[in-house]
């Protein structure tokens, strides 16, 4: 993982189009502008880790990165994945506790780390940003619950089913899924064997064609009867 260079201007210019920083005054904008620095983040590597402390919060500027927990019997489960303008690490410097999760980064990605002292510094400054801190959390700790919720209720079938239909519904624009049976179990909670057999069985079925890391959905019908059930 290495640092970049950007102007204050460019970093400027990018972060007034995040979602997060729509609200925010320009002086709020030009002092992350003129701390923030940008980094690297190579594919396979962790942008940080569970139970590490909380030295920034991250913009994603480019790429695709995987918000990973590991359990008490130290399988790691994918509890989110972050795009391009999404806000990540934010929670622990809002409870100065130590990281709940880790980052991985799903491909080579870029991202704007902003320093723990001025990202605090703002949020007592600017009560529409602590809003949409709020705002982010809930629908994160709601997403989390239910994917809990999945993982508790749910057999693997329809867990994997489940992953599919929003990984398809995310890569709608490229009509593919770009994502190893490795990462698929980690999705899920189960060992690879048990990720490749279902698909597998699908394959047969005529529901997924798969092929070169590839896998286009066939029926959608059919795997959201499964999901549901």
């Amino acid at each position: 993982m290495s640092d970049s260079r950007l102007s204050p201007n460019e970093l400027y210019s990018f972060l007034r189009r995040v979602p997060l920083f729509h609200d925010l005054d320009e002086s709020a904008l030009r002092i992350f502008a003129r701390v923030a620095h940008l980094k690297n983040v190579p594919r396979h590597t962790f942008l940080f880790y569970q139970d590490d402390q909380g030295d920034a919060a991250y913009v994603i500027r480019s790429g695709e990165i995987l918000i990973l927990l590991t359990t008490s019997d130290g399988r790691e489960l994918v509890i989110n994945t972050m795009h391009a303008g999404e806000c990540l690490g934010e929670l622990a410097l809002l409870t100065n506790a130590p990281r709940t999760a880790s980052a991985l980064a799903q491909q080579d990605s870029q991202v704007i780390a902003l320093p723990r002292a001025e990202f605090l510094n703002e949020l007592e400054r600017q009560p529409k940003l602590m809003r949409h801190i709020l705002e982010i959390t809930a629908q994160r700790l709601r997403a989390s619950t239910e994917r809990e919720r999945a993982l508790a209720f749910l057999d693997a079938p329809a867990r994997l089913a489940s992953v599919l239909l929003e990984l398809d519904l995310a890569a709608s624009d490229v009509g593919f899924i770009t994502l190893s049976q490795d990462a698929l179990a980690q999705h899920i909670g189960v060992a690879r064997q048990t990720t490749a057999k279902i698909l597998g069985q699908w394959r047969r079925a005529g529901w997924i064609l798969t092929g070169r890391g590839k896998l286009v959905i066939l029926d959608r019908a059919a795997l959201r009867k499964l999901a549901q059930a």
